[in-house]
C-alpha cells in the first residue's frame, strides 16, 4: 500500500512540475481519471501559411525546418544573397519566367516543395542541394554553388518548357547515420 501512495504522490508532483514549467499536457486527477486530453507538441514541419502562398503566388510549399523561407518579390527579381528558383512557362511562342526567392538562416535547413517547370536554381550566399523529379521519372540531386545558377533538365533547343519538378532545397551539413 505504501508503494501505491508513493506513485500517486509522484504523479501529483509530476503534474505540478509540468504545469509550473508550462507543460502542454492536461492535468490528471490523483485517481488516474483525466478530465481532458490535449495533443502532444510534436513538430510536423508543415510550412506555415502554405495555402495563402499557393493562392497568391502559385507556389506549393509543403514542409521545412524554418531555415529556408519564401521571400515574395514585388518585381520578380531575387537579391543575390537569396536562393532563386526559376520557373519557365512556355505557351506557343510566349515564354514567361517566374522567379521564387528564398532566404536562409542558421547553419543548415531544408524545404520540401513542388515547383513544376523548374528551369534553374541559383544558390544564395551558401551552396545548396536541389532535388528534382526529371521528365524521365528519375529523381536527381544537383549541387548548386553559392551565387551560381544550375539548370535542371533543360531542353538545349529551348523549344519546350522545363518538365522537371523541384522537390527539395537543402543547405548546410546533414549527418547521415549508418544504422
Amino acid at each position: 500500500m505504501k508503494r501505491a501512495v508513493g506513485w500517486v504522490g509522484l504523479s501529483a508532483a509530476a503534474v505540478g512540475v509540468a504545469v509550473a514549467l508550462g507543460g502542454g499536457g492536461a492535468a490528471v486527477a490523483a485517481d488516474g481519471a483525466g478530465a481532458e486530453v490535449e495533443s502532444s507538441l510534436v513538430e510536423d514541419f508543415a510550412y506555415p501559411g502554405a495555402d495563402a502562398i499557393l493562392a497568391e503566388h502559385g507556389l506549393k510549399l509543403i514542409a521545412g525546418d524554418g531555415h529556408i523561407l519564401f521571400e515574395p518579390s514585388e518585381d520578380g527579381w531575387c537579391d543575390a544573397a537569396l536562393i532563386k528558383v526559376e520557373k519557365h512557362i512556355i505557351t506557343g511562342t510566349v515564354r514567361k519566367v517566374v522567379n521564387y526567392c528564398f532566404e536562409t538562416s542558421g547553419t543548415r535547413g531544408f524545404l520540401t516543395l513542388e515547383v513544376p517547370e523548374t528551369a534553374a536554381v541559383r544558390g544564395g550566399d551558401e551552396p545548396l542541394e536541389a532535388t528534382a523529379l526529371l521528365q524521365s521519372g528519375e529523381e536527381k540531386t544537383y549541387d548548386v554553388p553559392a551565387n551560381r545558377t544550375v539548370g535542371l533538365d533543360v531542353d538545349p533547343a529551348n523549344a519546350r518548357a522545363p518538365k522537371s519538378i523541384l522537390l527539395e532545397l537543402r543547405f548546410g551539413t546533414w549527418e547521415t547515420s549508418a544504422e
